[in-house]
């Protein structure tokens, strides 16, 4: 084969004109080959030695001329060392899920080849943070028990065909756990004596998964098994489009590994945003260079999630709000209250009207490396011995709480109880001012039977239980719906700016108040276990004012309701101990200067004309 000095332009492979550019740096100085395999056999086909001709420092660039690139793959040689190129657009040895044959010596894998250039994904519409409903998933978790067929389960497929589902639910953002490729199959070098006394060698597979993907990986290309092999960056940008046709953003979660540079980081980022249209990342890692991705203006309009934030940067955003703190501390508030462990109301109201005008929050009271929402009221302990750490893995700081009975219980109060505070922290999470996220299965009862680091259990523990049949689920599904259609119905809940508790508009009432056993409370102490906040529905331009009415006391509360003009009424829209109406239809209450709110409750109340309302057709449907 002809070759040429490349361009140095960028890292990884691009097609050219007349052939495929490599450019590839090395760690040590040695001599440096590209191996051309055949991508069936993993034959080898060529050797191509590298002179210094085509180095600048420690990067080569070429450029190969010749056609059929997707017959084949690739590695790098560097020494006698040969390695997979850190930037290959996709990777050729993992087709198959779990396969564990395929661990030894060499991995058995390669780089594999991108045709058809490297042009831009389809323009992106931007999602206003006010507008998301984020819905957290696993490629697997979300599509092994969803009733699909054995062709959707665990890829790309099960994932377009559960769409609509989401769709009725109301979620506009979906954050992806890893699909970048990553190793599944859990190894460990052994050494052990033949007969003769000779020392020997190998990898030998662990018995558990790791079904969450983080760790080492190949950050530039999708997880083949998720995509149907050899047709994975297709697949994925397909499914990607998919997404945005239904009018949703794509947010995925990175976890980079500690031994991946930073400048790394930016190109993968950039990578995913320009060729696949990438929405927004959910960063993990100790060493992300966030300053320079909140500085860079390829990432203006591109989301940005991420557990820790320098006040700087914070205060340096302008323009579209893409920059969100998303951490676990409004789950931790929410829960010590519910839960009676020394909550304090005053965090809590903070928490729920946290907002700024130039970044902005994510609040749950559930995610991913933690208990579900129904764990977190099913189980006062992490039970964990599944994943074979003795049960020393996982947070042992949960704040969660059994009511009576660890784990699945047929008591049919400890079940009401449980439903009413599943139902609870939805709301908290939904009525908040905040970005909200559901995690996957939250919204039907989903039970990880008490783990709270389920990353190795790709099994019933760690898929969700999405065919939940029981009339709870049923229920529960129903109540979200519900939920989210009246957060969008109602700009006031989730308003861009914080607010000032003050009428600063003069429209007749503050933008957000307080109330007690007297309205008007503006004094908020941590004794109080119950309390009222009225979001004035004028600062939203809206004719209809929110009152929402929390009790976390075990027992009944009454809670003072402010005055309103004589044209309208209180109306009573939800009430979580309600377990038989999640219409979200309003009744008018026969006392209008206060509300009864059951035992460790949430009410929400709407004030609109004696006549009723012509309520939003959309919750009507549902």
């Amino acid at each position: 084969m002809k070759i040429r000095i490349g361009d140095f332009e960028s890292y990884g492979t691009k097609e050219t004109a007349d052939g495929m550019m490599f450019t590839f740096f090395v760690r040590e100085d040695q001599p440096c080959a590209i191996c051309l395999y055949d991508r069936r056999s993993k034959k080898l086909i060529q050797t191509i030695d590298l002179s210094e001709a085509y180095r600048i420092g420690q990067v080569y660039s070429v450029e190969i001329l010749g056609k059929h690139w997707e017959r084949c793959c690739y590695r790098i040689r560097c020494g006698e060392h040969f390695f997979v190129d850190a930037y290959a657009r996709s990777i050729v040895g993992r087709e198959k899920w779990k396969d564990a044959s395929r661990i030894g010596a060499d991995d058995g894998l390669y780089g594999g080849f991108v045709s058809g250039g490297q042009e831009i994904a389809a323009p992106r519409h931007f999602i206003e943070a006010g507008d998301m409903v984020m819905y957290k998933l696993h490629m697997r978790g979300f599509t092994m028990q969803h009733g699909y067929k054995a062709s959707e389960k665990g890829n790309d497929a099960g994932l377009i065909a559960g769409l609509p589902y989401l769709q009725r639910l109301g979620v506009t953002s979906i954050e992806f756990q890893p699909i970048y490729e990553f190793e599944e199959v859990f190894c460990e070098k052994k050494t052990l004596l033949d007969e003769k006394g000779i020392s020997h060698t190998r990898w030998q597979t662990l018995d558990k998964t790791n079904y969450w993907g983080y760790g080492n990986a190949y950050y530039f290309a999708p997880k083949a098994s998720y995509f149907g092999g050899r047709h994975a960056v297709e697949r994925c940008r397909v499914m990607i489009q998919k997404i945005h046709e239904a009018g949703m953003e794509v947010i995925l979660e990175m976890a980079f590994a500690s031994e991946v540079s930073q400048d790394m980081m930016l190109d993968c980022l950039w990578y995913w945003v320009r060729y696949y249209g990438v929405d927004g990342f959910h960063l993990l890692g100790c060493n992300i260079p966030i300053k320079r991705i909140a500085g860079s203006y390829r990432f203006r309009h591109t989301k940005i999630f991420c557990e820790n934030l320098p006040e700087e940067i914070l205060q340096e955003q302008k323009g579209k709000k893409h920059i969100f703190l998303y951490k676990d501390d409004f789950q931790y508030v929410g829960r010590q209250l519910q839960n009676h462990m020394q909550g304090s109301m005053v965090q809590f109201t903070n928490y729920l009207r946290r907002q700024n005008v130039s970044y902005g929050f994510v609040n749950y009271m559930a995610n991913t490396t933690g208990f579900t929402l129904l764990d977190s009221y099913s189980y006062g302990e992490k039970h964990n011995r599944d994943n074979g750490e003795e049960n020393r893995d996982g947070n042992n700081f949960n704040c969660s709480f059994n009511y009576g009975a660890e784990g699945a219980t047929k008591n049919k109060q400890i079940q009401k109880m449980r439903f009413q505070q599943v139902k609870n922290g939805l709301c908290m999470t939904f009525l908040s001012q905040a970005v909200p996220l559901l995690v996957g299965g939250d919204e039907c009862l989903n039970s990880q039977e008490g783990n709270n680091n389920p990353y190795c259990q790709d099994n019933r523990i760690g898929w969700v239980q999405y065919q939940n049949r029981s009339s709870d689920a049923k229920a529960l599904g129903i109540f979200v719906k519900n939920l989210i259609a009246f957060r969008k119905e109602h700009r006031v809940l989730r308003q861009e700016n914080a607010m000032c508790f003050n009428d600063y508009k003069h429209l007749g009432m503050p933008d957000l108040s307080y109330h007690g056993a007297e309205p008007w409370l503006m004094q908020v102490g941590d004794e109080q276990k119950a309390i009222g906040i009225l979001y004035a529905g004028a600062y939203a331009g809206e004719a209809e004012d929110v009152y929402v009415a929390y009790n976390f006391h075990y027992e009944r509360a009454r809670i003072a309701l402010p005055r309103l003009s004589q044209e309208k009424r209180w109306m009573q829209v939800m009430n979580t101990a309600d377990h038989i109406g999640q219409t979200f239809e309003p009744v008018a209450l026969e006392e209008q200067g206060h509300v009864e709110v059951a035992p460790q409750s949430i009410s929400i109340l709407i004030s609109c004309a004696e006549q009723g309302k012509e309520y939003n057709e959309s919750v009507r449907a549902l």
